[in-house]
């Protein structure tokens, strides 16, 4: 039965209470899900909600994108080759698209908001007053290691696959252990030389590039002499690493 409520409905533009005007600001602590994964220098922007996702992008990188693009994420990542975070507002939800198998966490990463209801799919970029684009080299990398990756998605331990993805030939732990008899007193002497450089200094700073390139085992010795104690049955190499960095 045709009733007033639903003529209404048809008539009146849906209420969009997610995406805010343009130029405007949503400060992180008024999330209503995520905000205890922010500090407070972060805040949701608000942009032209007619291309949205572009206009996100766009404003993260201070530029414009390639017209040629269009609104799908999967294309944005192939063409600009960096990872984008998902805030999904709607269903409470973290999902992070990247362009590889593996997640590059080196690679430029932007935090965007979105909301898909029955009429729009709108978007927003979520930054900060230090930066708006984020990788575990740049300021706010915390948002990267330590919230996001470690409580709401699980990061996997697949740091040599990175670097074979990028072109590195770095030498995988197996291509160590393969090499013939013949070259073993040399081996040995390397391994000696490498252990020296895990030997703590008061104060010492340890890169996340050279961590990232030791074995699970010797970050344990690593946490061992440093007297960062591992408060896990079980721990990824990553786990390791923020216990070092912490």
């Amino acid at each position: 039965m045709l009733t007033y409520d639903i003529i209404i409905k048809h008539l009146m533009p849906p209420v969009n209470n997610f995406s805010l005007q343009p130029n405007i600001v949503m400060k992180s602590v008024d999330f209503p899900f995520f905000s205890n994964l922010f500090d407070d220098t972060f805040y949701r922007y608000g942009v032209d909600n007619k291309d949205s996702l572009i206009n996100s992008i766009n404003y993260c990188f201070n530029t414009s994108i390639n017209t040629s693009i269009n609104n799908n994420i999967k294309d944005i990542l192939k063409e600009l080759d960096i990872n984008i975070i998902v805030f999904d507002f709607k269903n409470n939800k973290i999902n992070v698209e990247h362009n590889n198998d593996y997640i590059n966490p080196w690679k430029p990463t932007i935090l965007l908001a979105n909301y898909n209801d029955d009429y729009s799919n709108y978007w927003e970029p979520i930054v900060c007053k230090d930066t708006k684009i984020f990788s575990f080299s740049s300021p706010k990398a915390s948002i990267l290691k330590n919230n996001i990756y470690n409580n709401n998605i699980n990061i996997n331990d697949n740091f040599q696959e990175i670097l074979d993805l990028e072109g590195f030939n770095y030498p995988s732990e197996n291509h160590s252990e393969n090499h013939s008899d013949n070259h073993s007193d040399n081996h040995s002497d390397n391994h000696s030389e490498n252990n020296e450089t895990f030997i703590i200094k008061e104060n010492e700073q340890y890169s996340l590039s050279k961590l990232n390139k030791m074995k699970k085992e010797e970050l344990v010795e690593l946490c061992n002499k440093m007297n960062k104690p591992i408060n896990k049955s079980k721990f990824t190499k990553m786990d390791l690493i923020n216990i070092i960095n912490n």
